[in-house]
Order: C-alpha cells, then structure tokens, then sequence
C-alpha cells in the first residue's frame, strides 16, 4: 500500500493510530460489560479528532473522504465500537460539508461547536416499524408546526417533534442528532431536523437502555423516544418527499467509512493471528506454528482479502474527492467497493480464527471479539442483495443503451 501519500494523511493516520492503543487497552473490559466507553471519547476530544471533517473556513482539518477512511480504519484496529461510532459524525458532517445543502448559518455553528467543544453529531433515521430508511417509506415520527403571536401560515416558530427512533448510535455522546420525521403541515413530506440531545427548548429525551447485540457492543446503539421536543425552525436541513423520492445515488461517505471501519478490525485480526503463530509452540512441533505452510497459506489468503479491500476503498475514496463532477457516474464503484470490502473483512476474520484454532473461540484472546465485529458491515446500507440488485439493474440498464444507439 502506498498510503498515506501526503502529509496531512500521515498526520491523520499516526494520530488515529495513538488512540487506537488508547481504545484497545479498555476494549475487551467494555465488551464484556456493552458499556459506553466515555473515555475513548474524551480522548478524541482532547486530541480535536471531531474538527477532522470541518470545513477550515471554520477552523477545522478540512479532511476529505480518503483522508477520513484511512484514519477510520486506523481507529478501528483499536476498537471497532468506537471507530464506528466517530464514523457517524465524520460521515454526518464531512457529507454536509460536500454537499453544503444546510442553511448556511446552521452548518457554520455546528462546525464552529465540533471544533471549539468537540460536539458530536449523528443522524437517526431508523425506526422499529419502518426499519432501514433505506427502502423507503414514511416515518412515523412526526414534526408538527406550531406558531407564536397569532402567525397561521408561513414558516412556524417551531416544530414539536414526537416519536420513537431505534439505532440511535452513540447517544451517550452525542451533543445533536438528526432526526427525519414527517411534517405534519399538509405537505406530505419528511423533514430532516438537527436536535440537541440537551432538548434546551423543552420536550424530552428518553434513552431506552436496551441494545445488547452480538458484536459492535459498545455502540451503544439504543432506541430513543422523543416527547414533545420544540425545534426551531431554522433547525431544518431539508425537507424531501421521502428517503424513496432521492433517486439512485449513493452516500459515498457513509458507505465508505462504514466499510473502512469494519476493514480496520479485519486488520487487528490479521495482526493478532499473526502474533499469535508467532508465540505459539507445540511440544509436537518444537517452533513456532508460523513457520508451517498451512499457518502462512490461510495468512496470506487473509492478506491477500485485506488487500483487496483496501484498494477498491482506496481508490474509491480517491476517485470521489478527484472527481466531482463525475460522481453520479460512480454509484456502481461505491457500492462495489461497499459490498466487497465488507465482505472480505469477514472472510479475512474467519481464516485467522483458522490460525488459531480452538484458542480463537477463547476470549484470553481478542480474535472471538473481532469475529463478532466484523459481521456487523453486512448489516448496513447498501446490503448485499441491494448492491446486487442495482448492479444488476445498472448492467441491463447499460446493454440496452448500447442496442439503442
């Protein structure tokens, strides 16, 4: 691998890679327990790793996609947990900055809290009934407008916002949320409204306590009830007529990132099953178990799977920050690099469990963790059957557009 290339990514890269041996020394311990790992967070804002994807308009790092994905992985290889959950808010606020799509005045105090008090921002969209908003559908969390000063049509005050989200991931530590809900004005649409986890203009935020899931434990990915939560106005993101309604472009960043999350824990098993054939001598033996051909073969096939993965995110990331102008033309890369990355992870994960055998099963060793982890990536928009779906959809798409000209 030829990266990092520059100086700003080697500057990411070896900060995130401090952090990560910070992240891994408590990682089995709140495994074990699925606490939130407060700490690891406080340890990203000492450092100001949530000014990585601001904008330096704004005092921030200005990282672009590739930047982000290198120092998510290197995250990731210390905590998957935690490097999943700071993957939501570069994801959330490096799309922002892209698309630059929020209201002006919005986006730059978000930025400038990011930057001054390393607030934390994710967005929370799923929901039990609904599910991935991915398929499409209306929320049932609503928005309802409301009015000051005798004012009935227009633009209102505010919004109260009611409902029920679930896979609210890192709410712990989150200082906003983005929370979808359907507008209830006549309008038919989904609003997208930024919400402080303060509820600072009254309402209330109930946080359910209830994810406690195989891997990625730490996540903290709990569902939440909002009750009667005053939203101003200007909170608004942007309005739409449904996740279905926006058409068959992908969201590169949250994609990527989420695969280099799940590669960067792929990584730490291939390191961990290494050193263990290192350490590891059998009387029957008499050296180390590296030193066998099955051992190296079932190594390199795993190396061979996380090479492959991270050039196709590479050069995704890569492509996307290079070319603007053609990233409608890459939906078929993006999920590409998605659906195989994700995929090689696990697959990566399994042969080094191989290389320990029944000692990989045994939680003195951190490689049943990492199995669990890694599955978490098949889970996430766009899944495999999606991916293969567009693809498929896209090649018929392409074959018939060659017979028409």
């Amino acid at each position: 691998m030829l990266y990092p290339k520059t100086a700003e990514q080697e500057r990411y890269v070896t900060l995130a890679t401090e952090l990560a041996r910070k992240f891994d020394a408590r990682a089995a311990e709140h495994d074990a327990t699925g606490d939130f790992p407060l700490a690891n967070y406080d340890d990203a804002r000492a450092v100001h790793l949530p000014s990585l994807i601001i904008p330096t308009e704004f005092g921030g790092w200005g990282a672009g996609l590739l930047d982000s994905l290198m120092t998510v992985e290197a995250l990731a290889v210390g905590d998957g947990s935690t490097a999943l959950c700071l993957t939501m808010h570069f994801q959330t606020m490096g799309s922002a900055a892209e698309s630059r799509k929020w209201s002006p005045a919005l986006f730059e105090r978000i930025c400038r809290e990011a930057v001054v008090d390393g607030a934390l921002i994710n967005s929370i969209a799923t929901e039990p009934e609904l599910g991935s908003p991915s398929r499409g559908g209306l929320p049932k969390t609503t928005a309802a407008p409301a009015y000051t000063d005798g004012q009935t049509s227009g633009d209102p005050a505010f919004w109260v916002v009611n409902g029920l989200k679930s896979w609210a991931t890192m709410i712990p530590a989150l200082d906003y949320m983005i929370i979808p809900a359907a507008l209830q004005d006549g309008s038919g649409e989904v609003g997208r409204f930024v919400i402080s986890t303060k509820t600072p203009d009254g309402g209330e935020l109930e946080i359910m306590n209830n994810f406690n899931a195989m891997g990625m434990r730490c996540t903290a990915s709990h569902d939440i009830k909002l009750k009667n939560i005053r939203v101003p106005h200007e909170n608004i993101t942007g309005r739409s007529a449904g996740e279905a309604a926006r058409g068959p472009g992908v969201n590169a960043w949250f994609m990527l990132l989420i695969s280099a999350t799940y590669v960067g824990v792929s990584l730490a098993a291939h390191r961990a099953a290494i050193r263990y054939a290192q350490e590891r001598v059998p009387t029957a033996l008499g050296r180390p178990i590296a030193t066998v051909e099955g051992i190296q073969r079932r190594l390199g096939q795993a190396e061979l799977l996380l090479r492959q993965a991270r050039i196709m995110l590479y050069q995704a990331a890569d492509m996307w920050d290079r070319f603007p102008e053609r990233r409608g033309d890459m939906v078929a890369t993006i999920a590409t690099a998605k659906f195989t990355a994700t995929n090689n992870a696990i697959q990566a994960v399994d042969h080094c469990m191989r290389v320990a055998g029944g000692a990989s099963m045994m939680k003195t060793l951190p490689l049943e963790r990492y199995y669990r982890d890694v599955r978490g990536g098949l889970n996430h928009p766009m899944n495999d059957d999606m991916a293969l779906v567009t693809l498929g959809k896209m090649a018929i798409a392409a074959l018939s557009a060659e017979n028409t000209d």
